[in-house]
Formats: C-alpha cells, structure tokens, sequence
C-alpha cells in the first residue's frame, strides 16, 4: 500500500505547486473584486461537476474491479462512458436553454458561457482518471494530474495578459487544459463505439445507474453544503470580500484535499479489491489502515498550516489579500481537515457497503444547517462568521456519517495508532511555535522542512501507521536475499 502511495505522490505535488503559483501570480494581478468574480463562476463550475459527475467515477471504481475479475471489463467500459456521453448531452442543452433564458451580470457573463464546456470536458478527464486508478495505471494518472494543473495555470496565465483581467481568462486557459487532458486517454472516448467491446447489457446497466443515482443525490447536497458560504459572501458581502477568502480557501483547502487525494488515489480502490477478492471483514480492516494512513498526513499538515499562517500569507498573497488572508488561514484548516477525514475515509464505509444514498440522512441536516448559519452569520461576521459555520457544519456532518457508517459497514480505526498521530505532531507544533523565522522565502522553506523533518522523525519512532515496522521488515527480507549471495 505504502509503495503505491508514494507512486502516486507526483500527481499531489505538482497540482500543490501550481495551486501556490496560482496564488501568487492572481493576487498581484487582479484586485480582490476581479479574482471572487472568478471564484463565483468556478464555484458553480464544481458544484455542478461534482453533484452531475462525481457519481460515476466513484461507480467505476466500485465496480471496475469486479468487471476485471468476470473478464467484461469492455464492456463495463463502454456502458460507463455512453451514461457519460449520454448525461453531458442533457446537460449541456440544459445549460444553453438557461444561458439564453437568465440575464447574466457583465462582470462573469462570457465566463459563465465558457464554464458549461469547462464542466463538460473536466469531468471527462475524472472519468478517464477513474479508469486509470483502478486499472493501476501510475505513471498515466500522474501525467495527467501534473499536466492538468500546470497547463491550465499557464493558459490562464497567458490569456490574463492576451485578453485582459478578466475571469473569462482563466477560465478559457483552464478549459484548454482539460480539452488536452481529455486527449490524452482518447482510446477510452471511444469506448461506447467499440462493437469488440460486445453488446449492452440492460442488468449491468442498470447496476451502474442504480449506484449511481443515490451518490447523485448525496455529492449535490454535499457539495451545495460546502459552497454555500462563497455564493452568500459574494452575494450579501460582495465580490471583495469573497476574493480574499477563496485565496484563504486555496491555500488551505488545496493542499489538504491533494495530501488526501494522495491517499485515496490508492486506497480507495485497494479496499474495493479486497472487498472483492477477500470479503467484508478484510476490507474493513484495510479501511481502517487507510484511515490510518490518512491522518498520518492529514493531522500534521493542518497543524503546520495553522502555525506558519502569517509565513504563508506574507510570502504568497498580494498586499490587498495578505492580513485577512493570515487571520482566516487557522480556521479554515480545521474545517478542511474535517472535511478530509470525512470525505477520504468515513465516507468510503458507504461505498464499501453498496448503500452511498444512506449519507444523506448526514448531508441533508448539515447542508440546511450551513445555510441558515450562514444567512445569519455572514451578514454580521463576514468571512470569519462564514468560516466558523463551515467548522460548525463539516463537523456536524463528520459526526452524522460516523453515526450512520457504522450501522451499515462498520468504521474502525486502530485507537493506538490515532494516540501516536496525536503525540507525533506535538515536537513539531513545540518547533513552530518557539523557534522565530523569518517573514520571507528562506523562513516559509525552513518552517516547512524543520516540521517536516521533525515530524518524520517522531513518526518513525513512535512507529506511526507502523511505518518502522514495514521498513524493518523490508530491510530484513533484502538482507536474507542478499547474506546467500555474498556467502557464496
């Protein structure tokens, strides 16, 4: 697992630099105003893709697998993407018909009309990625990955100072990116048109749609949940207020969602094979390593983002963005982390269980929830009220999946191994705190690698997620191979 893990870490860093790139170009070109008029379209941009699309990545995934070991794994394919091809054509002559129909303000309007072909054409390349995680296909998803971010950057980039400060500008740069991208698996586009891949089968089909629909349900009210505060500061606070607390967002949010993805990318699909291959109690104890696994990173770099906020801010953000950039970084951390450790691992019990529509029962309470506390405490505490709501209520929701998991795939995470993720990061946290650095380059790079040193070294010792325990086995095993030889 851990091998895999590390195999995957090309398609976390690379997005990570860029998303800090992106930080420190946009914040010193455009005006707080002009970045949360492109927050506002891109927002919608992934509330859209992630309650219309998500869905069925997650349901290659879950099934990909077992198509493998029947042999049908074509076929499999060539249903999976002609539901694909047969849900964006819907959607994009919804979009039209309301583009034509709802007056947009001029401020977004051509960013708007770019965003439904960026929808479209991102969540083909998730769909591609899907593929390619559960087909183990390493070096192809990090290419993508890395070439997905740092061309949609560098388009973006271009076109600011081609066509003018304007939202449409990155969003036309992040929709070539993702036409390229897109390009780049272009065997699987066609795979609805492959006549070798064999006939439709209505009762597969129909298992993949019956998956499918619940997790529908369930990712637009979390993701509806998790936007609402951006689309409420933008509109009761304004376009200002909701730029710099996207940067806030993105600096912390980026990070902690690719060290989970970092995670995931390889776990979530080794637990749907062993579900598979082994049964359910072998799954269940390969969840609760993942979950393991995930707060081992997760933990410490919520914790370091927190202490080195004001390092973060001075070094990355524009003058405008940089003081409510620095007070907001801590709680937004925390609410990320929450959000992780619920999205990456309590939410995968719901997968493994065949029963995704049962998170509602979760989502549904948190996202009503994180709405009226925001119509309440953005008009009066702005950025911060919102910011706090979202603690409040990825919390809430935290708590109702594990309540609610736990009735349908049992959640289980080694308690010994939380305590040692706990003490591990307390040496760090010591460093941060008393050791000052300076409000530069060399003080963020040095915070960065004293945490990381110090917490790599408190993890081996206390054996976190039982890595000194892997590695000395390791270790062991190549000596035995090796003490034959050099006897002989």
């Amino acid at each position: 697992m851990y091998r895999q893990i590390i195999g995957y870490i090309p398609s976390v860093i690379v997005p990570a630099f860029v998303s800090m790139a992106m930080v420190f170009a946009y914040t010193r070109l455009l005006t707080p105003a002009a970045l949360g008029s492109y927050t506002f379209v891109f927002s919608g941009v992934l509330v859209l893709q992630t309650s219309l699309f998500f869905a069925l990545p997650i349901t290659v995934m879950r099934f990909y697998p077992q198509a493998a070991v029947g042999g049908w794994q074509d076929r499999f394919l060539k249903q999976a993407y002609a539901l694909f091809y047969a849900l964006a054509g819907v959607t994009a002559m919804l979009g039209v018909a309301a583009g034509l129909l709802v007056h947009l303000p001029a401020d977004y309007r051509w960013a708007a009309w770019l965003g439904l072909p960026l929808l479209l054409v991102r969540a083909l390349v998730q769909l591609n990625q899907s593929v390619n995680r559960s087909t183990n296909r390493m070096g192809r998803y990090n290419l993508i990955e890395g070439l997905h971010a740092a061309l949609g950057f560098g388009l973006g980039l271009g076109a600011l100072f081609v066509l003018g400060h304007g939202p449409e500008s990155i969003i036309l740069g992040l929709l070539v990116a993702a036409v390229v991208c897109a390009a780049v698996d272009f065997r699987l586009l066609g795979a609805p048109f492959r006549p070798a891949a064999g006939a439709f089968r209505r009762q597969e089909l129909r298992q993949l749609v019956d998956y499918a629909w619940p997790l529908v349900a369930a990712q637009a009210t979390e993701i509806v949940m998790q936007n609402a505060d951006r689309f409420l500061l933008g509109s009761l606070v304004g376009a200002g207020a909701l730029g710099i607390y996207a940067v806030a967002y993105n600096l912390v949010d980026r990070p902690m969602t690719l060290i989970c993805l970092s995670i995931t990318t390889t776990t979530f699909a080794l637990a749907m094979q062993v579900l598979e291959r082994q049964g359910r109690e072998a799954a269940r104890i390969q969840a609760g390593r993942n979950g393991i696994a995930l707060l081992a990173l997760a933990l410490p770099a919520c914790v370091g983002l927190s202490l080195t906020a004001h390092n973060i801010a001075t070094v990355l953000v524009g003058p405008a963005f940089r003081d409510g950039v620095a007070a907001l970084i801590p709680i937004i951390c925390f609410a990320s982390l929450i959000r992780g450790v619920r999205a990456h691992f309590i939410d995968h019990a719901f997968h493994l269980s065949g029963k995704p529509l049962t998170m509602l029962w979760s989502y549904g309470p948190a996202t009503v929830l994180s709405i009226l506390l925001n119509l309440w405490a953005v008009p009066h505490y702005g950025m911060f009220g919102a910011a706090w709501v979202a603690v409040v209520c990825h919390g809430a929701a935290a708590a109702g999946c594990w309540y609610l998991a736990n009735r349908q795939f049992p959640v289980w995470l080694p308690p010994g191994q939380v305590v040692r993720c706990l003490l591990a990061i307390v040496p760090m946290a010591a460093a941060l705190v008393l050791i000052p650095l300076p409000m530069d380059w060399l003080g963020l790079v040095g915070a960065v690698m004293m945490g990381g040193a110090i917490y790599g070294v408190s993890a081996v010792v206390l054996d976190v997620g039982k890595v000194r325990s892997i590695g000395q086995r390791a270790l062991r095993r190549r000596l035995q191979r090796k003490l034959p030889v050099l006897a002989g």
